[in-house]
C-alpha cells in the first residue's frame, strides 16, 4: 500500500543530474502517481494502457518521450525497492510499442539538415535590422561550429587573439581549441572590446538552469522558420555544414574531429 506521490522529492534528493534533467524526471514520475495512487495499481497491463491511451493517443506524445518517460519511473521504483521494501515487480517492461516502419520513415525525413553555404548568407540577411547579438552569433557558429551553448557561455577570458578555447563542452572530447577564420576575426575583436559582462557574447540573459544560450535560441528558431526553414533545422544545423564543408574540402578526420569536439575511439587518436 505504498502511496506513489508520497516519495517523489525523497527520490528526487537522490539525483545527481543536470537540473533540468532532475525536473523533467520528476515531472514524469509526477503524472506517473497521478494516474495510479498505489504501486499496486500499476500493473504491466496497466502501464501499458495508460501509455497507448493517455500518453500517445490523448495526449500526442512521441515513443521517445514516452520512453523518457518510462526511464524515469523505473528509477523511481527501484528508489522505493530499495528504501522503501517495495517487492512488487517493475511493471514496465515492453509497454512502449516498437516503432513501426511508417513511423521510422517519417523520424527519418525529420533528422537534422545542414545549412549549406547559401542557407548562411539567407540567415545573415534574414536577421539584419534586428539585433547585432543574433547575427554575430550566426557568424560565429558558421565559422566555428560550436555548438550554441558554447558560444554563449564563452568568457573573455577563452578569447585569444587568434583562438577559441572552448571549456563548457558537453564531453570531454569537446574540451578544444578553435582557431578564429579570418573571416570573424574583425567580428571577434569588437565583442570583446565592446562586452560589458565578460562574456564574447554579451548581453544575454540566464535562465533558471543557468543557460545563456535559451532566450537567443529561441530568437534564431523564430528567423529560421519565418525564413521557411522547417523542423529539420536548427541552430545545430550550422554545425553540421561546418562538418560537410571539412569533409568536401577533404580535411582529415582527426583534423575535423578536434575542430568540432567529436570523440576519437581509435587507438592512436583516442
Amino acid at each position: 500500500w505504498i502511496v506513489l506521490s508520497d516519495h517523489i522529492d525523497a527520490w528526487v534528493g537522490t539525483l545527481e543530474n543536470e537540473q533540468k534533467t532532475i525536473d523533467m524526471m520528476r515531472s514524469a514520475v509526477t503524472r506517473f502517481a497521478k494516474n495510479f495512487r498505489y504501486a499496486h495499481d500499476a500493473t504491466n497491463r496497466a502501464v501499458i494502457e495508460w501509455v497507448e491511451m493517455d500518453l500517445i493517443e490523448q495526449s500526442k506524445l512521441s515513443y521517445a518521450t514516452c520512453r523518457r518517460i518510462m526511464s524515469a519511473c523505473r528509477g523511481y521504483w527501484t528508489f522505493l525497492q530499495r528504501r522503501h521494501k517495495l517487492d512488487c515487480p517493475a511493471p514496465f517492461d515492453k509497454v512502449v510499442p516498437k516503432v513501426n516502419s511508417k513511423v521510422r520513415k517519417k523520424a527519418h525525413s525529420e533528422t537534422r539538415k545542414g545549412f549549406a553555404a547559401i542557407d548562411y548568407s539567407k540567415l545573415l540577411d534574414g536577421a539584419q535590422g534586428g539585433s547585432e547579438d543574433l547575427s554575430g552569433l550566426i557568424r560565429l557558429g558558421a565559422y566555428t561550429g560550436a555548438r550554441i551553448e558554447e558560444l554563449c557561455s564563452l568568457p573573455l577570458t577563452n578569447v585569444g587573439s587568434d583562438r577559441l578555447h572552448i571549456e563548457d563542452a558537453k564531453t570531454e572530447a569537446g574540451l578544444r581549441i578553435i582557431p578564429i577564420h579570418p573571416h570573424i576575426s574583425d567580428l571577434v575583436a569588437n565583442l570583446r572590446t565592446n562586452s560589458t559582462d565578460g562574456f564574447l557574447l554579451s548581453g544575454l540573459t540566464f535562465n533558471k538552469y543557468n543557460d545563456r544560450s535559451n532566450a537567443i535560441g529561441k530568437r534564431f528558431g523564430r528567423l529560421k522558420t519565418k525564413l521557411g526553414y522547417g523542423s529539420a533545422y536548427v541552430f545545430h544545423s550550422l554545425r553540421k555544414g561546418v562538418a560537410s564543408q571539412l569533409e568536401a574540402a577533404g580535411i582529415p578526420e582527426n583534423i575535423a574531429a578536434r575542430l568540432l569536439g567529436h570523440e576519437f575511439k581509435t587507438m592512436t587518436y583516442g
